[in-house]
């Protein structure tokens, strides 16, 4: 006991190494704002930057994870065996700060490789095989990602002969774009290039998920941003476009996959890919705006672009954090398993509920915003004339919009399969209220979801500066008018705090309606049932028979296989039991990537026995052929 107290100390002094740092760092990029400074070593001098959209970051990076961190110092007592879980944490943001103010390649790609290390040793942590499974699959796509973001920083360096970010301004080609942005995408877990991500999210420890999916899948964004609004010679808008559809469909096809879930995690997981596709239709429109000159639709596009970055980190944080408490107090992830919740964690049921409020977009909270601004930019879009970006932004509407629909179908069934209705297993039934530590952990930032969505006057007005030093210009006009892309009265106003008065004002009247009707005398009745009295748990509504139906309209998304297994006859025309199980599969990972592993194995094997062949001739002639195709590609980068 006294072995195991005195490792607890790792977990308060890291937590806590982890506020003051963040605090440190906020300090001194608001302190060091447009300032430069060099650190010289023996080995490398690394050199680091402050400006507005580093500054914007740092801020988001610390904040979210001094939410995390004060969580952390009561969930995490139960990795205090293996105390290097609150080391590997502190490391990993911490290079994410740094990644963040490096003005450099060799700095950017150093602590780049540093997040995705730490990140992988978080994410296998567990040590069982699920996890190492999903961390080789991280391990591998990352890294495939690091490739192509060095290659369009080497492209780069052939072209301005220096590491410094300060010569890359406009001398990103089209080729630089594809490779890094394909890179960046990798890690964003936009699709065709997600699959690691719903294997590594849920196996990795809840706090550790709320980083990953809060805050390091927006390192992507924030290299996207730096390749295409600051480095990018903007020759291409079409390429605008491409982000836009990439987007609209990893948003649909995510929230989709994230319906069919069982796994709370999962569900939290796939909706990340959907998250990150809405910010990629913000971040098209605004690039494919930039280089055509709409001012008013770029800088609405971009405030949706970085409101979305913060409102997701916020939100997906505090669910991740609420599903790993509902994992450690029930011993299960598994919706199926739960139920009534509500009675037995009431305060954690209240903040979850906001926070699937919040991440469905609904109004007044801070998620709807963002989308709201997104969708005024592709309002606006269909109003520049421009013949492509019409038909475009008219086919992303649809996508979003079924989207939005699909994720209030996803977390209604996430919400009210796993805290409504009753307890369907007795984990459920014995489950207790969280720790008061975890709950503050997951209140502030379920508060501060609530007042960015009601006053977010502060917010934006603080974004102007992060837009002007993306984008080179700002609107004057007031920013909750709609788009000025034509000459043209505004067609759209959003006032939230009046609406936040009204549906408080809705909800007063109701309760004083209710009030005046009722007896004084307390009444006490069972949870209804569907009309069943009985207490089978498996006559309740299920997660499955919720999301059956809209699965069977949108079969063609999904790859299922169903199974009906039936025990020993009891007669001739009657069983005993009769087991059902049905199983959804990635298309993208059935048809693309597991044929492609295939194959790469297949040509591994014969470069293998190439390898170990007796025959020097044979050995020689592939090293002569690889020294070719290398020097080809060489060329190729230099041209």
């Amino acid at each position: 006991m006294d072995n195991l107290k005195h490792k607890g100390i790792f977990r308060y002094f890291f937590n806590c190494l982890t506020i003051l740092s963040a605090a440190f760092f906020t300090v001194l990029s608001i302190y060091c704002f447009k300032s430069e400074f060099i650190v010289q070593s023996s080995f490398i001098d690394f050199s680091f930057k402050f400006n507005a959209l580093s500054l914007f970051f740092v801020i988001f990076i610390s904040s979210v994870s001094v939410f995390i961190s004060i969580f952390s110092i009561k969930y995490g007592e139960k990795y205090d065996k293996k105390p290097s879980l609150f080391i590997y944490s502190f490391l990993f943001i911490l290079s994410m700060i740094i990644l963040v103010i490096s003005n450099d390649m060799l700095t950017f790609l150093i602590f780049w490789e540093l997040m995705s290390i730490f990140s992988f040793l978080l994410v296998i942590y567990e040590g069982s095989e699920e996890s190492r499974s999903a961390g080789f699959l991280y391990f591998l796509m990352t890294h495939i990602g690091t490739i192509l973001i060095t290659a369009g920083f080497i492209m780069l360096y052939l072209k301005t002969s220096s590491f410094s970010f300060d010569y890359y301004k406009g001398a990103a080609g089209i080729m630089i774009l594809a490779a890094a942005i394909t890179g960046f995408s990798i890690k964003a877990g936009i699709m065709p290039f997600h699959t690691w991500l719903p294997y590594a999210h849920p196996v990795a420890p809840a706090n550790i998920s709320a980083i990953m999916s809060g805050v390091m899948v927006n390192m992507a964004i924030y290299g996207i941003l730096k390749f295409l609004f600051v480095f990018s010679s903007g020759s291409n808008s079409f390429l605008g476009i491409i982000l836009l559809i990439i987007g609209a469909l990893s948003a649909l096809l995510g929230i989709m996959y994230a319906m069919a879930q069982k796994d709370i995690k999962k569900l939290l997981a796939f909706s990340t890919i959907e998250n990150m596709g809405i910010i990629f239709m913000g971040i098209g429109i605004s690039y494919w705006a930039d280089i055509e000159n709409f001012k008013s639709l770029e800088y609405l596009a971009m405030l949706a672009v970085l409101l979305h970055v913060v409102n997701h980190g916020l939100s997906k944080s505090s669910l991740f954090m609420g599903s790993g408490l509902i994992d450690k107090y029930t011993h299960t992830r598994n919706m199926e398993k739960l139920g009534g919740l509500s009675k037995k964690m009431g305060q954690l049921s209240v903040m979850f509920l906001i926070g699937v409020m919040s991440i469905s977009a609904m109004p007044p909270l801070n998620g709807f915003l963002s989308e709201w601004y997104l969708y005024i930019s592709l309002i606006g879009s269909v109003f520049t004339g421009n013949l492509y970006m019409v038909y475009f932004s008219i086919i992303a509407i649809a996508l979003l919009s079924l989207a939005g629909a699909a994720a209030g179908a996803a977390f209604t069934k996430l919400f009210g399969i796993t805290f409504l209705g009753k307890p369907r297993t007795a984990n459920a039934e014995n489950a207790a209220e969280s720790h008061i530590v975890e709950r503050i952990g997951i209140a502030i930032p379920v508060l501060l979801c609530i007042y960015i969505g009601v006053y977010p006057y502060q917010i934006i007005s603080s974004l102007n500066a992060v837009i002007f030093y993306l984008t080179g210009g700002t609107v004057s006009s007031n920013p909750f008018s709609a788009v000025h892309v034509i000459n043209a009265r505004p067609f759209s106003l959003y006032a939230p705090a009046l609406i936040a008065v009204a549906f408080t004002a809705v909800l007063l009247i109701v309760f004083l309606y209710l009030k005046s009707f009722s007896s004084d005398k307390k009444r006490i009745f069972e949870t209804w049932a569907c009309g069943l009295d009985e207490k089978n748990s498996k006559a309740q509504y299920s997660g499955g028979g919720f999301s059956s139906s809209i699965m069977k309209v949108f079969s063609s998304f999904y790859s299922s296989v169903s199974e009906i297994n039936f025990e020993k006859d009891v007669k001739k025309y009657f069983r005993s039991k009769s087991v059902y199980t049905e199983e959804v599969n990635d298309i993208f990972e059935k048809y693309i990537y597991i044929p492609a592993g295939k194959i790469y194995l297949k040509i591994s094997e014969i470069f293998n026995k190439a390898a170990n062949s007796a025959n020097i001739n044979i050995s020689l002639g592939y090293l002569f052929l690889s020294l070719i195709a290398c020097f080809i590609i060489y060329i190729f980068i230099i041209r």
